[in-house]
Formats: C-alpha cells, sequence, structure tokens
C-alpha cells in the first residue's frame, strides 16, 4: 500500500497551532542567557515505520525580523540573511499511528511571526506541509500559528489621547483660535493661554503615554453625496484621511508653516523623552484622500523624483489604489479585487471592500494592497451607493475569513510590493525624524489590511525601533478581532461602552473581560477605555474616575480621552467644526483637581504593584454567592516564592449612593502568616486599615468586609505581611 502523508496536531507551548496564536512580552534588554523558549510538537503518520524515515522541519520567520522582506522565495529560506528558516526537529514519541516530532525554540527578538512545519521521507525532495492538510477529514486546512512577541513595556502603558487642534484651543471655534503643538511644550507656549502641557498628563495625572490624534495634513476635498461633486474640506476635515504622510500639518504650527510644524513635533518629543512620556501617533493606512501625493518617503525609495513629490498618487500611479464599482446595464459591479487601470477607475471613497457598509466622504483613495481571503463584505452588511441594502457573494471569501495560507505571494507584483514598501518605510521614516523617540502608533481601521501587510510593517518598523508597540483599532465581530490580535501588541475593545454607562454591574464587566480572555488567550493585551475620540462619555467626573480605575486594575491598558478627567461628556468634534476645550480648562470647575489627583493615584498604584500588571485574576463573591452587582471587585495577585503578592480591587459602580459586602478570598491565592491592608488610593496610602493584623486562615475563612460611604468610591487594597 501506497503511504499516505499527513502532518498537524502542531501544538505550541502544549496549545493547538493551527490558526493559534502565543502572545509573549519580552524585554530585549533583559534577555540574556536565559531567553523564554517556545516548546513544539508536531505529529505525522507514520504507521508501523521508524522515525529515521523521515525528515521534519519546524519553517518559521521567529527572531528573524531584521531580515524582513515583502517576499522571499522558498528557495531562499534557510541563508544566513534569510526571513525564513527551517529548523530540524527531533523524535519525541509516537501517538497512536503517528510519529510525533518536536523542537525548543529561544524568542530573542520582539515581532509579529509566524510557524508552521514540513516533512518528507528521508533522501527524497518531496515537502509535505502543515498546510497542505485537514486535522480531520472535511475539514478547512491548517493553517499557521501566529507568535506576537511585543515589548514587555506594553503591558505598563496608560493611555492620554489628545487632539492637537483642540486641547488648548482658545474661544471662538474657529481656525484662527486652534491649538497648536507648542500648547504641548512647557517654555515655548506664546498665545498666553496654557493650563495644559506634557507634565499635566505625566505628572498631574499619570499617564505614561500621549496619543496623538493625526498630525499630517488632511486632504483638501471630500465627495458630496447630495450634489455628486466634490467639495472642500477644511473645517477642519478628517485627520484621518491624510493627504502626505512624510509631513506634518501646517495647522499645528504657531504660524502655520509646515517647517516650523515638523520642528514643533521634534521639540514635542524631545520634552517628552525629558519627563519620561512615551508619544504615538494615529495612523490610517487603509485610505487616504483624493489627493495624496508621493511625499518625501516615495523620493527616498526612488519611486519618484524630487520634481514629482507633490504629485497625486491616484493620477500617476493608479495601481497603488483599489479599483472602484461600476454601473453595468444599471447595476453596480465591484472590482476591490482588482487595482485601479486609471485616475477615473479609483475607487471613489474608502472602504471599498465594504461595498458601503462604511463611507468615509473625504477617504477618496482606497490602497490596493494585494488580492487576499479577507477582502470583501461582511456577510449582509454590502450596500449600494444610495444606502439601499444589497445581496453580495464573492466565492475568494469576506471580512469575516482568512483561508489564506501559510506561504503567501501577496507582495510578488511589482507594483502592489511597492506599495508595501512605501508603507513599510512611513514609521521608520518618523522614527529618525522624532530622534529615534517615537514610541509606538494607534492603527485607525487596523482591519483595512491584510495580515501579512502588517507583520511586514511591524517587523520592518521593530528594525529601526525594537520596543515600539502597536495598538489597533478593531470594532468589528469577533473573528476580525481575532485575526489582528495575529499580528498587533495591543487590541481595543468593543465594549469601551461599559466603562461609561452609569448603570453598569458587576456582572456586565465580567461578561465582557471573560469573553476577550476567551477570544483573544489570557496573555493578549486589551486597551480599555470609556472615551475616546469616536466615543461620548460622561459628564459625572467622579463616575468616570471609577470606570477608569476597573480598567487600570485589569491587565492591559488603560486609557482616556483628554476631556474625560475634566468631565466632558461630548467626545469633542475633530472633522465639522473647529472643538475646544477653553471652557473647561478657564471655569471655575468643583472638584477638578481632586479628581485629576485620583487619577494619579490610580495611575501610580499600576505603575507601581506589580500584580496589577499581570495576567492572573480572580473575580471574587459574596460571602453569600454570587456577585455584588453594585461593586466591582477583583483579586490580582501575581506568584512569589512562598506567598503571593495580592491586591484586592473593590470600585463602586453606584452613582449615588455608598455600598458594603464580605467578598471571599479564594485559596487558589495562596497566603500564609500575618496580613495588614493599605487603600493604593487613598489620601493616605501608607495608612493601615485595620486596628490588628489578620491571619491567612482567618481571611478565607471570614472574607474581607469593604465599606464605601461615597457613590464612585475605589479601593485598591494590597495585602502585605504583617
Amino acid at each position: 500500500m501506497a503511504y499516505g502523508p499527513w502532518i498537524g496536531n502542531l501544538k505550541v507551548n502544549g496549545r493547538g497551532g493551527n490558526y493559534g496564536t502565543v502572545k509573549l512580552l519580552l524585554d530585549e534588554t533583559m534577555t540574556g542567557e536565559n531567553p523564554t523558549r517556545l516548546g513544539i510538537t508536531v505529529e505525522i503518520a507514520g504507521p508501523g515505520m521508524p522515525p529515521d524515515a523521515f525528515e521534519v522541519e519546524l519553517f518559521t520567520n521567529l527572531n528573524r525580523r531584521d531580515f524582513v522582506k515583502t517576499h522571499e522565495p522558498l528557495a531562499d529560506s534557510g541563508g544566513p540573511t534569510s526571513y525564513w528558516m527551517p529548523l530540524r526537529m527531533s523524535f519525541l514519541g509516537r501517538s497512536f499511528d503517528n510519529l510525533v516530532f518536536t523542537t525548543e525554540v529561544p524568542v530573542t527578538k520582539c515581532g509579529a511571526y509566524r510557524i508552521s512545519a514540513r516533512y518528507r521521507m528521508s533522501g527524497t525532495d518531496t515537502w509535505w506541509w502543515h498546510n497542505d492538510f485537514a486535522p480531520r477529514p472535511n475539514d478547512r486546512l491548517q493553517r499557521d500559528c501566529a507568535v506576537v512577541v511585543s515589548p514587555a513595556k506594553a503591558a505598563r502603558s496608560r493611555l492620554y489621547e489628545a487632539n492637537a487642534l483642540t486641547v488648548e484651543a482658545l474661544a471662538g471655534g474657529s481656525y484662527e483660535n486652534r491649538s497648536t503643538l507648542d500648547d504641548f511644550l512647557s517654555i515655548h507656549d506664546f498665545d498666553g493661554f496654557n493650563p495644559f502641557q506634557l507634565t499635566y498628563v505625566n505628572n498631574e495625572l499619570g499617564f505614561n503615554t500621549l496619543w496623538l490624534m493625526p498630525v499630517f495634513p488632511n486632504t483638501q476635498w471630500r465627495w458630496d453625496r447630495a450634489r455628486w461633486q466634490w467639495a472642500s474640506n477644511d473645517n477642519p476635515g478628517s485627520p484621518y484621511s491624510s493627504r502626505d504622510y512624510w509631513s506634518i500639518n501646517r495647522w499645528l504650527a504657531d504660524n502655520a508653516a509646515p517647517a516650523r510644524a515638523l520642528e514643533l513635533f521634534r521639540m514635542l518629543f524631545d520634552e517628552a523623552e525629558a519627563v519620561d512620556l512615551d508619544v504615538f501617533i494615529d495612523l490610517a493606512f487603509n485610505h487616504a484622500g483624493r489627493d495624496v501625493i508621493y511625499g518625501a518617503g516615495a523620493v527616498d525609495l526612488g519611486f519618484c523624483t524630487m520634481q514629482d513629490e507633490e504629485q497625486w498618487i491616484r493620477e500617476h500611479h493608479p495601481a497603488w489604489c483599489t479599483r472602484g464599482t461600476a454601473f453595468v446595464d444599471g447595476h453596480s459591479v465591484p472590482y476591490y479585487r482588482e487595482p485601479a487601470g486609471s485616475d477615473f477607475e479609483c475607487a471613489v471613497w474608502a472602504p471599498t471592500d465594504r461595498l458601503n457598509e462604511h463611507v468615509w466622504d473625504d477617504a477618496n483613495v482606497d490602497w490596493f494592497f494585494g488580492d487576499y481571503a479577507a477582502l470583501g463584505p461582511k456577510p449582509g452588511r454590502a450596500a449600494d451607493y444610495w444606502g439601499n441594502p444589497v445581496s453580495h457573494y464573492d466565492p475568494k471569501g469576506n471580512a469575516e475569513d482568512e483561508s489564506d495560507l501559510f506561504y503567501t505571494d501577496l507582495a510578488v507584483q511589482a507594483e502592489t510590493e511597492k506599495l508595501w514598501q512605501y508603507f513599510g518605510y512611513i514609521l521608520p521614516y518618523w522614527i529618525e525624524k522624532s530622534g529615534g523617540k517615537l514610541a509606538g502608533i494607534r492603527a485607525d481601521f487596523a482591519q483595512g489590511l491584510p495580515n501579512q501587510l502588517w507583520e511586514y510593517i511591524v517587523n520592518r518598523t521593530r528594525k529601526a525601533r525594537w520596543d515600539f508597540i502597536f495598538l489597533a483599532e478593531v470594532l468589528d465581530p469577533d473573528v476580525i478581532q481575532y485575526r489582528l490580535n495575529r499580528v498587533f501588541d495591543v487590541l481595543t475593545t468593543k465594549d469601551h461602552h461599559l466603562y461609561r454607562q452609569e448603570e453598569v454591574r458587576m456582572s456586565d464587566l465580567f461578561a465582557s473581560l471573560e469573553q476577550e480572555s476567551t477570544l483573544f488567550g489570557g496573555e493578549a493585551l486589551v486597551m480599555h477605555n470609556g472615551t475616546s475620540h469616536d466615543e461620548g462619555g460622561n459628564a459625572d467626573k467622579w463616575a468616570m474616575a471609577a470606570r477608569y480605575a476597573v480598567t487600570a486594575a485589569m491587565y492591559g491598558c488603560p486609557m482616556v480621552f483628554m476631556g474625560q478627567p475634566l468631565g466632558l461628556a461630548d467626545k469633542l468634534p475633530f472633522r465639522d467644526s473647529w472643538a475646544n476645550m477653553y471652557r473647561a480648562w478657564s471655569d471655575e470647575i468643583p472638584e477638578r483637581e481632586a479628581v485629576g489627583r485620583m487619577y494619579s493615584r490610580i495611575n501610580k498604584a499600576r505603575e507601581t504593584t506589580a500584580e496589577l500588571r499581570e495576567p492572573k485574576r480572580y473575580f471574587l463573591n459574596l460571602s453569600g454567592g454570587g456577585f455584588h452587582e453594585e461593586v466591582f471587585s477583583v483579586a490580582r495577585w501575581k506568584d512569589e516564592v512562598e506567598t503571593d503578592a495580592v491586591t484586592l480591587v473593590f470600585v463602586n459602580l453606584n452613582v449615588h449612593h455608598g455600598n458594603a459586602g464580605t467578598f471571599i478570598i479564594p485559596r487558589a491565592i495562596r497566603l500564609s502568616g500575618n496580613y495588614q491592608v493599605r487603600n493604593l488610593v487613598a489620601d493616605d496610602p501608607h495608612r493601615q486599615l485595620w486596628g490588628a493584623p489578620r491571619s491567612a486562615e482567618a481571611l478565607y475563612d471570614d472574607g474581607i468586609l469593604v465599606v464605601f460611604t461615597l457613590p464612585n468610591e475605589v479601593q485598591y487594597l494590597k495585602l502585605e505581611p504583617a
């Protein structure tokens, strides 16, 4: 009987590797002689056959980020400068009729990687690949395992988002009243109104990361659907539709000069470094404005001459743009799997492949990154140009699909490969322009790019700065969120509404956090927030501080928008009007400083208490069973040698009155001896709260009584050996 090949049951650290995801944190300055290691096993069919009849190899780009390429032919793998490496696996044992092979790989470099495996009969040339087989008959073919190695500091990020045109704008709400980048600086603020600066973000509120909304020039045009014509887009227009990825918006300079804007941009990074504040910028890579130009980066890459730097890409390089929908015999025919052949063929707005589920009138270039499975609308969400629902079936896939296998040639076509290189150069360019200080990005509509391109961008950027952090906006269904989790360090939560609701309950928060852990894995970093530039907040400053205390108590990245600590319920419009925060800064607002001090205490507790940044958690029940629905309650701990470092977090979710309850501490948390307790966010965080120490057995048996005298009260109770 002829041999029947099969390879499968790929496992990484004991977990299923077929479309699996491994999330790791790494400090490259501390890898030393004891790096984190991945143990990998795979099975091959071998009934009655000896293991030396086969050669089995792991195939991966793990640790190879410094050799990243848009595409590497299989024949070029395995060399000293190759991006992809085959690693020989050794025989481990048998599993029924299958042979099990294993290897161990150290993890030494941050990046976005993939793992597959292959095997062949000894002495032959034919390789059988893990991705050529289904795990079981009639299943889909197996796919690669993703390994996301993130900078360890990502778990310490506490983000404050700001719109540089708005954060310190003067009264009036017009172009002349806008704020500029000098408003972030301590000694170069020239308008005489200076309630905000970088030290406010860091020293007064305790955030360690400033997320700037887009700072690039935005498009000057938008499509007016009512009049079916192009219209001006400068009041101020969306910054998420860029005109030039390679310069700073002149509106961000006090004198409206591009050179001055770049100078202030650099000064901002210098001062941010001086106060130990990381700075992220915000980018939309999926789409741009109709008038997007080549820019300085294209000149550096040799894609255009310096004389052509200001030319519109859609007119001179339409193959970089997606072909739009055409009308044939009265019907619309989408062509989102093809590049445009001319300026006229370019899609009118982006994202073209979503077939009008999203219509951003000033996003009039949709970049063509290749033909891949996840292109296409979400099932049942397509519409025509007028918003009428349409039925659309694409046999190649849709937005909720990722059938692309391990080895891809997405970047083989010359024009597509150039576009990948163009986008892969943007972040290294700005790292250099910032003096090496740019620390991360928030990627707008991150699902608008194929994972393989994000992998290239991540690894290309990490060659320039190894601890660069990638935060993805992904607000689509679970399968799309999971896909982006396979390349990004941090993802946004879909459940941001929970963190601004007055009526939110413990079971709501529990269900959301558990669902995220189930979807992404317990080691995945999720950014939790109640406000953003897209999400309005709640005018109750103390309620929002309490909701922030919930996010800061969990593994992940807590975040606020600039108006949240000031009690602004409005998300502050940034596209259709020149919004400002003048009154929020200048009016006499009771308790503004007290609320700011509470954010500072929460952030300091998170910074100084390691267990609050660890994945381990246990949501606490009342002594009588079940949750206290009006009290968020969780135990956070870090494994120690004999006992655990433990902080118990309680947040009164009631916005009107106090609360109380006795909560049980599970024995899964190791306690020993006697303990005292401090509230890390109290006026005096050093004061011991119990009249006498309590024994571990008493804590297990009797639980802990928590009393809130105020609505929105927060207690971070640190258990300390007495």
